[in-house]
């Protein structure tokens, strides 16, 4: 479905979702919102979301703007969240109303939208970006599946939100060390 909030790119303005089958007959499910990163593809992540829907949880990747760099990752990240809080009496129907809890949000990002997730935490953190229908406290867990460090900066920082980092061995399109311009652990 397409999203429409202020500051989401009408390029990249889809969203994927997946729910359990039983949605009608759960209260107070959790909610998974899924960034991918340069390169890739939102309706690339059905093992994820097969995966925690499963498990009872409400899982939506949205399309990422990744290719400017880290900043509109985190953008297009905090501003489809909104949307998708905004809009459950809508999305799919309404089916979704009343059922999700979204004080029970992790956000998962891989590569530049695994650093994007870490980057929309700060930006929450420290007010550069204010959700109109969520909140930092929301967020109970940012995971970043081999996320990008291109500034070296403290803006990628999750401060005191729990924070999941997976570190793969062989995710070959970015490299350096914690010496180099261009980290990725």
């Amino acid at each position: 479905y397409t999203a429409s909030f202020p500051g989401i790119p009408s390029t990249r303005n889809q969203q994927r979702l997946t729910y359990p089958r039983d949605i009608a007959s759960r209260n107070n499910v959790p909610v998974v919102i899924v960034a991918h990163g340069n390169g890739q593809d939102y309706r690339w992540y059905d093992y994820i979301h097969d995966l925690f829907a499963s498990h009872g949880w409400v899982v939506m990747s949205h399309q990422n703007d990744t290719v400017p760099g880290i900043q509109t990752a985190s953008e297009t990240q905090l501003r489809h969240t909104d949307y998708f809080f905004g809009n459950l009496a809508t999305i799919a129907g309404g089916v979704l109303n009343g059922r999700i809890d979204k004080s029970q949000t992790v956000w998962i990002g891989h590569s530049r939208g695994g650093e994007g997730v870490a980057r929309a935490i700060d930006k929450l953190f420290d007010g550069t970006y204010v959700a109109v229908n969520y909140s930092l406290s929301d967020i109970v867990l940012g995971s970043s599946i081999a996320p990008t460090d291109f500034l070296l900066t403290a803006q990628s920082n999750p401060h005191d939100t729990y924070y999941h980092l997976i570190a793969g061995s062989a995710d070959g399109d970015v490299n350096g060390g914690p010496t180099t311009p261009i980290v990725q652990y």
